[in-house]
């Protein structure tokens, strides 16, 4: 898995349009003309009336910011009734983005991963399980005319071979234009491509800003030709007989990599894979799709509490020796805290340890006044603690122990948001000796005479457990995260990661491959965040803008073909808002 995060499909919004189904709001949106209708009836039998179609535009090489610097007027009269985004993404990894891997996550509505074109060529492909549009109406709707010009002859060869009528025009976007609107005016095709190549090209040869002249004429020279081809499509005959939705869409962005002094934190960063969508239809109302400037931290946890009355507490039964700390080597405890604020007298949150109390063996992490601290144990001794810095404000921290091997020194640093705590007593904790405890590693209530029941209503999520010492600099770079990305260097010392959220049978899960979950006791409830904070840089919500992979799906919805779950499409759909219904 590349992806910039371990990506979860969250398909915030989803409705799933069953076939001849829509959403039907009641809105109006009038206030550019109509370029290719003027009028329709505004009864809901109108939404379905005519025989649907679908005319797909794909500009290669045309990121979505500079496109809409570049003001194309075609386009933007087209946002005025359409799904419309300039933060769309090609897709959300870190593989390399090429033409090829746009066209195809396009076309067959899954990404690099599935159908396997990850370079400039179809090498490897695995296109016969994957197939493309033209493929499955092939065998859905045989009786279906489908057209694909193409200013790139790989698309007509590797994609639209399936096509009913498939020509192309190598680096001739004005031959591309002309065929599709002949098309258009003599045949009755249900489903037209035009692939224009013109924008990419300036961009290889210059720069892809509009800063470039050559890049930003490409631009506005194809939103003529996309004009134009629209122009075709009202004179059609039978325009007053059919219902077209028309997609405008760009395969991917630029061809530069991002700044790799720069480290990338999601893919919106990336002007690769920034593209603009258009769903159009003169019967949809506007929705712009934008990508946020925050990305919130949102989820459900157990709300956690250390009165002993209510014995709230997660235990690793399973996770027999795993995690123990014995007497020499490395090793670093992690998690992410919402403490409200107040002064806390010694309550335990997160510890392996039977008891917070002096002679017992183990760990414990655990509030003092507003800061935390990890307190070691063993028969015989005193405790021993490091402190952190103060945590006990509601807002989210990440607070990192690390117990490091130096030499003979067994030396503790503690980390709050990244930050080197300057504990200047005594940190080490070799004369300790083996610090194995018999109790499970547990979260929240931690049974001990001297434990504060004044500490309520906290999260404790994103708990991980490494048998190595994490380097400073990269806590300092990822105590924000709130996944394991597939590519973290220590993944391999990962001894268990737990999310922390979204309990199942009162388990929470263990996500390092390990599978020795919490299992949860005690009379715990479910809170909820949504919580924005400099501390965080939780993964964003992909689905929020448009992918390349969802055009397939949108297409195949729009023509009522039920996806089967075997196809294993990736893409969402984009339900739209009809502004002729009830009174628009």
């Amino acid at each position: 898995m590349n992806q910039f995060f371990s990506f979860n499909k969250v398909l915030a919004g989803f409705i799933l349009l069953a076939a001849g189904g829509i959403l039907l709001l009641s809105s109006c949106n009038k206030t550019f003309d109509n370029i290719l209708k003027d009028d329709y009836d505004d009864d809901a039998a109108s939404i379905n009336k005519g025989t649907r179609k679908t005319l797909l535009i794909v500009v290669d090489g045309a990121m979505g910011t500079e496109t809409r610097a570049a003001a194309p007027t075609n386009l933007n009269l087209l946002a005025d009734f359409a799904i419309h985004s300039w933060d769309g993404l090609t897709d959300a990894k870190k593989t390399a983005v090429t033409n090829a891997s746009g066209w195809s996550n396009l076309l067959t509505g899954v990404g690099s991963d599935k159908h396997n074109v990850t370079g400039a060529d179809f090498t490897d492909n695995h296109l016969a399980d994957y197939p493309s549009l033209f493929s499955r109406l092939k065998q859905q709707k045989p009786d279906w005319r489908t057209a694909a010009f193409c200013s790139s002859p790989d698309i007509v060869q590797y994609l639209a071979d399936d096509a009913t009528e498939k020509k192309s025009f190598p680096d001739n976007d004005g031959a591309v234009k002309d065929a599709v609107i002949n098309e258009l005016a003599t045949n009755d095709p249900a489903l037209v491509l035009a692939q224009f190549h013109a924008v990419d090209k300036a961009g290889e040869a210059g720069t892809y800003s509009v800063t470039d002249a050559a890049y930003k004429a490409a631009i506005l020279k194809t939103d003529e030709y996309i004009g134009e081809i629209l122009t075709a499509l009202r004179a059609r005959g039978s325009f007053e007989n059919e219902n077209w939705m028309v997609i405008v869409t760009s395969n991917k962005g630029s061809n530069t990599a991002n700044d790799p002094v720069a480290a990338e934190r999601n893919a919106f960063d990336d002007s690769r894979r920034n593209t603009f969508f258009f769903c159009y239809n003169p019967r949809f109302n506007s929705q712009a799709l934008i990508k946020p400037s925050v990305f919130p931290y949102v989820g459900s946890a157990p709300l956690l509490t250390n009165e002993a009355s209510k014995n709230i507490r997660g235990r690793v039964r399973s996770g027999g020796t795993t995690y123990d700390i014995g007497s020499t080597g490395s090793f670093t405890i992690e998690c992410k805290v919402k403490i409200p604020a107040g002064n806390y007298y010694y309550p335990a949150f997160l510890s392996k340890r039977a008891a917070f109390s002096g002679g017992v063996v183990g760990w414990v992490f655990f509030m003092e006044g507003d800061y935390w601290q990890i307190n070691f144990g063993q028969s015989g001794f005193g405790n021993r603690q490091i402190r952190g810095h103060s945590i006990a404000d509601g807002k989210w921290h990440t607070i990192t122990a690390v117990i490091k091997q130096e030499g003979a020194e067994r030396n503790v640093y503690t980390y709050t948001d990244g930050v080197l705590y300057p504990f200047t007593g005594n940190k080490n904790i070799a004369d300790r000796g083996n610090l194995n405890s018999p109790q499970d590693l547990t979260m929240g209530f931690l049974t001990t005479a001297s434990n504060s029941d004044a500490l309520r209503n906290y999260f404790i999520t994103d708990i991980k457990f490494y048998n190595t010492d994490l380097s400073e600099s990269f806590i300092a770079s990822n105590y924000c995260k709130t996944t394991v990305a597939p590519d973290n260097p220590y993944l391999a010392n990962l001894l268990g990661y737990w999310p922390g959220t979204n309990p199942v049978d009162n388990e929470l899960a263990d996500l390092s491959g390990n599978g020795h979950n919490f299992v949860l006791e005690g009379s715990y409830g479910i809170g909820s965040y949504n919580d924005v904070s400099n501390n965080l840089c939780p993964e964003p919500s992909y689905a929020i803008v448009p992918n390349a992979a969802d055009l397939a799906i949108q297409v195949y919805q729009w023509f009522g073909i039920l996806v089967p779950s075997a196809w294993s499409l990736d893409g969402k759909i984009w339900v739209p808002a009809y502004a002729d219904v009830n009174g628009g």
